[in-house]
């Protein structure tokens, strides 16, 4: 197992499942919800982010064990 010289350990990853793209990629982790979409360029207003059975905040942390999913946010809009 490689060791990254940054974090001091065995490589991580964190999976992000990106429901808007239909992609899935592995990422170096981060610590919140608020660093995962600045480091993905995503606007926190147009997605939600989910872990395990947990919609999560901007502040929120994230394990690093489990996968996050990006979800786009749809509006209905309302009846007249």
């Amino acid at each position: 197992m490689k060791t990254d010289p940054i974090m001091g350990g065995p490589d991580r990853t964190l999976t992000v499942i990106n429901h808007q793209t239909g992609t899935t990629r592995e990422i170096r982790p981060v610590k919140t919800v608020q660093a995962l979409l600045r480091h993905l360029e995503l606007t926190p207003e147009t997605v939600l982010v989910i872990q395990g059975e947990a919609l999560l905040c901007d502040d929120d942390p994230l394990d690093q064990n489990s996968p996050v999913e990006i979800r786009p946010v749809i509006s209905g809009g309302s009846l007249p």
